[in-house]
């Protein structure tokens, strides 16, 4: 006699209690918040550096050295999470390199519009990358990008403020 197919309530119980810790688990993986938020600083104070030799606005080069000035500390912050993750950081001469041809963007008549778009659209990306990780990776991830929004959220703001003063023609 053959066997009776299990009822259906019971294959979605298991379904269910098999998928749950799988959709419940964290999306952002940490290796991967770090290897990208790395990159975005390592390129967003090369990029600033070059917006103090190139610019002729106050603005900019104020901006810029904010940057610059800022960015070290949060660069020792995501390193000191990274060693607590043990996490890989990339290498200096690999980001450097990537970061050089993200520059190139920035080749132009107008340079402190498109430094100021760049900054923006970088910016808007960091921010969503560090939003990700606060709602969707595990607790210490979550709470290392909770902490980190506010200045992203405020260096977006003034460079939108940027992108204002010299918009792209």
């Amino acid at each position: 006699m053959p066997r009776p197919f299990p009822p259906r309530g019971a294959i979605l119980w298991l379904l269910l209690f098999f998928a749950t810790p799988l959709l419940a688990a964290p999306k952002v993986d940490p290796q991967t918040f770090v290897e990208q938020a790395v990159a975005a600083r390592v390129a967003d104070i090369q990029a600033a550096q070059l917006a103090l030799r190139q610019s002729q606005s106050a603005d900019v080069k104020t901006f810029a050295q904010q940057v610059i000035d800022h960015h070290p500390r949060e660069n020792a912050d995501l390193q000191a999470f990274a060693r607590s993750r043990t996490v890989e950081v990339p290498a200096d001469e690999d980001l450097l390199a990537q970061a050089e041809a993200e520059l190139r963007e920035l080749a132009g008549d107008n340079f402190d519009a498109l430094y100021a778009d760049w900054q923006m659209r970088r910016y808007e990306n960091s921010l969503a990358l560090y939003t990700d990780a606060a709602e969707q990776g595990d607790e210490e991830l979550q709470a290392f990008a909770r902490a980190k929004l506010p200045v992203l959220k405020h260096h977006l703001q003034m460079a939108r403020m940027l992108t204002r003063a010299h918009p792209l023609s």
